[in-house]
């Protein structure tokens, strides 16, 4: 309660009299919920301009902001949220938690000193950061290392484990190129030991890079001269920033053997991105690595199949190690083979919303100690940067509390009390709500009715997987209607005929699994409120490339973009109507 003078409470004549009361933080607590009320980002709109565009202090936190990080806009427009040194250092702390716990778990994911991992970063020069009036970087969480130097030497210590110095990565702006210069890198490496995405659909991304580009890569490799990459060459227009590449690049084999070596390693990687139907192309291409890591809970779980077939049976595809926002860093991951997460306490005030409650507008919440397995509830945090009972949108479900169980973290072999932790995992967004006549129909709702439409299509001999979706409520129609866009895994396996057959079908059988898994949006079809939805199937590459080129800002990057389920601009539906498929072969 340290930002108690701040014009956040003055302006609504807020004090607290438990707080010069030694010994009475309960009564703090309870006098904190009782008299302020929960928050959204509107309320903090206004203080938040005046930080960035006058340089006023002191309204919202006493403590010194470093950095605003820019939302990911998924479901609203985007935000800018304070983040404070204390707050960075509580990233790094759960992240080494996070991390240790994968060590602990798998016994070889221990690295020998000589060996890298992979982690996909998205920089740029602190320069090129817009800034607010009293100088303070504004842009994504994902970029924050390369606006603020929040620890000494981090960047020294990133650039040592990985196969590219950070210094070299923030030259590339485009992130095409950055990508791919960086996957060169990597794949010139022949023991990485982790391969680590933050999203899903980026790390599906970078291997339809390596598939699509692998001649162009094994050439760079071999001449150690990246101009061997027409990407490069269009995009990276400053030759002494190639050059060097090339220099790192040439120093970076010769550990391995020098000429000989990339030769051998080039034929290598040719050899094994050659074998189309092969499932396992991380491991073949890597045999050292011992994991990879990608967000596969809540909006991602639909990419896990995808990526577990990249994987293959010998490699263990693990949760992202944090969870986090652009509001700040909330938890570490619980369980190597789950999508669980551990709260963090200490990181931010938390509170609880019953999901049924969700809805109203100053619901009652219930404390961490309070809330229970088998049951969800909407996020509200306090932050150290002044956001104050604030409802984060994010739902998540509470589903055990912490044990010796073996899926978990191992606890120390000697008996202690192990105190009422519970574990929780992401279920959805609320923003992420098609919510016409208050059906309430979740992005849970409408993944589990296409999964269980394609599940039956496969019983019916048609070979198809779904690669993503996304929804919009159309309006102007009567009665209105749920439009949902489509697209499949490989379009090109699927026949005229049998393209023919599935729009034919497609609207029935997802409309009937959604009123199965929706009783609100059952009755509102019932009673013709809403006509049938609409299910339009779109060519492959569609979301790819809405994420790259119509998503992409300057307050956004690729590594932060998370799916897009709730289409709200008319722009982006008319993207997706622009991109539905005619036939296969069109």
């Amino acid at each position: 309660m340290k930002n108690h003078s701040c014009a956040f409470f003055v302006d609504r004549a807020i004090s607290f009299e438990s707080l010069f009361i030694q010994k009475e933080e309960y009564k703090l607590i309870d006098e904190f919920r009782r008299k302020v009320p929960l928050t959204t980002y509107e309320d903090y709109r206004d203080y938040i301009d005046r930080m960035i565009q006058h340089g006023e202090k002191h309204l919202l936190t006493t403590n010194s902001i470093i950095y605003y990080g820019t939302s990911s806009g998924t479901t609203s427009k985007v935000k800018y949220l304070p983040l404070t040194s204390t707050m960075t250092k509580i990233y790094i702390m759960l992240a080494r938690l996070g991390t240790s716990a994968i060590w602990r778990s798998l016994s070889t994911s221990y690295p020998c000193p000589e060996q890298r991992w992979f982690h996909l970063y998205i920089g740029k020069k602190s320069k090129k950061f817009p800034r607010s009036k009293d100088g303070i970087p504004m842009g994504p969480v994902t970029q924050i290392s390369s606006a603020v130097s929040y620890i000494p030497g981090m960047n020294i210590v990133l650039s040592t484990f990985n196969t590219l110095s950070v210094n070299l990565i923030e030259n590339i702006e485009d992130f095409e190129t950055s990508a791919l210069v960086q996957l060169i890198f990597a794949l010139a490496v022949p023991d990485l030991f982790s391969y680590t995405i933050l999203f899903a659909p980026t790390f599906i991304h970078s291997m339809k890079i390596i598939e699509e580009h692998f001649q162009e890569i094994c050439q760079c490799i071999s001449s150690c001269n990246v101009d061997q990459s027409s990407v490069i060459r269009n995009n990276l227009h400053d030759r002494k920033v190639r050059q060097t590449l090339n220099e790192s690049l040439n120093e970076l084999t010769m550990e391995y053997g020098g000429f000989v070596y990339r030769q051998q390693r080039a034929e290598h990687i040719r050899n094994e991105c050659l074998k189309k139907d092969h499932c396992g192309l991380l491991h073949r291409l890597w045999p050292t690595l011992v994991f990879v890591s990608t967000a596969i809970g809540s909006s991602f779980v639909m990419y896990k199949n995808q990526i577990e077939s990249y994987c293959g049976k010998k490699l263990p595809l693990i949760n992202v190690v944090i969870y986090c926002a652009s509001e700040g860093f909330f938890g570490s991951l619980a369980s190597i083979y789950t999508d669980e997460y551990i709260l963090s306490p200490i990181s931010v005030f938390f509170e609880f919303i019953k999901e049924e409650d969700i809805h109203e507008t100053q619901p009652k919440t219930l404390l961490i100690s309070e809330i229970t397995p088998g049951h969800r509830y909407e996020l509200v945090i306090t932050t150290e940067a002044g956001l104050n009972r604030y409802r984060m949108g994010d739902v998540i479900n509470c589903t055990r509390f912490l044990s010796r169980s073996d899926d978990l973290i191992p606890l120390p072999l000697e008996f202690e009390v192990i105190p009422r932790i519970p574990l929780i995992s992401v279920a959805y967004r609320i923003g992420s709500l098609l919510d016409v006549f208050g059906e309430k129909t979740t992005e849970e709702h409408v993944l589990h009715a296409l999964t269980e439409t394609v599940h039956q299509w496969k019983n019916q001999r048609l070979s198809v997987d779904l690669c993503d979706f996304t929804t919009y409520p159309r309006l102007d129609v009567f009665p209105p209607r749920y439009v949902i866009f489509l697209e499949l895994s490989d379009e090109h396996s699927i026949g005229d005929e049998q393209l023919e057959m599935l729009k034919k079908n497609v609207n029935k059988d997802v409309e009937k699994q959604l009123c199965q898994a929706n009783d609100g949006y059952q009755r509102t079809r019932n009673v013709n409120k809403l006509a049938s939805l609409n299910c339009i199937f779109v060519h492959n590459g569609t979301f790819s490339t809405f994420r790259n080129k119509k998503l992409i800002t300057d307050q956004l990057t690729p590594l932060q973009i998370k799916p897009h389920r709730l289409l709200k601009n008319e722009e982006h539906i008319e993207f997706f109507y622009q991109n539905q498929m005619k036939t296969s072969s069109a």
